[in-house]
């Protein structure tokens, strides 16, 4: 039961943040899965519960597909991330996500305090970069959104555009991935039952983020991905202490 019910919880709570902002279910979730369960695993569980999130998302908002910008960034990203996966066990992770929080926490507090002014403009440097960056910390602490989300909001002009656009990019980036841990004997049929419970519990998180965010305003949500960004570096930092 102790086991059960934060996995449970947590889900939920991964659940309302991602479809509120568009990402965050797995910065929400690796909160707790670690403490539940081996890092290997905890990160295994996080992108395949979190990729059921994003494939309803994108049921749910596909009349808003426009794949423009995804086949400008995701064969950078996916390829960085397969690219990473093999060679994550050597990384000294520490030291990489102590440097990624602070990142994230100073962009965040940027782009929050400048709101007004703010803009990551699209170029080659900036979708190149953003796919990098995003492709190896999707691999290695399963956060692969902050960044690409401030490229795809900036790109699209409604919240459904914007949502269902990064979704795909996230469930094909947690098909890879799980795929990729299934070869390397990381994801068995021993976690079923927990990947069940999780799936069931984000999918109810997901219905309580959308009543929410029917009443949301465009600048709402980016103020919602700023705190978010912030959020992901000040856990990041802590962890990594």
């Amino acid at each position: 039961m102790m086991y059960w019910i934060p996995l449970i919880l947590i889900s939920f709570a991964g659940g309302v943040a991602h479809t509120l902002t568009g990402f965050g279910c797995g910065l929400i979730m690796m909160m707790v899965f670690p403490y539940l369960m081996p890092m290997v695993q905890a990160a295994a569980m996080n992108s395949l519960i979190g990729g059921c999130l994003s494939a309803s998302l994108i049921w749910k908002y596909r009349q808003h597909l426009k794949p423009d910008l995804l086949l400008k960034t995701a064969p950078i990203y996916l390829a960085v991330s397969v690219l990473t996966l093999q060679f994550v066990q050597k990384i000294d992770t520490r030291v990489m996500g102590l440097i990624f929080g602070i990142f994230l926490t100073a962009l965040g507090l940027y782009y929050l305090l400048l709101s007004a002014k703010a803009r990551l403009h699209e170029n080659p440097v900036t979708l190149i970069g953003c796919s990098v960056f995003s492709g190896m910390t999707s691999a290695m602490f399963g956060i692969g959104g902050p960044l690409m989300s401030l490229l795809f909001v900036e790109h699209y002009k409604t919240r459904e555009e914007y949502a269902v656009n990064l979704q795909v990019l996230f469930v094909v980036s947690a098909i890879i991935n799980t795929a990729t841990r299934a070869i390397k004997g990381i994801v068995t049929a021993s976690l079923i039952p927990t990947a069940a419970a999780g799936i069931a519990a984000i999918l109810l998180g997901e219905q309580a983020g959308l009543h929410l965010a029917g009443k949301m305003k465009p600048e709402t949500l980016k103020k919602m991905i700023y705190y978010m960004i912030i959020l992901s570096g000040a856990v990041m930092i802590v962890r990594n202490i």
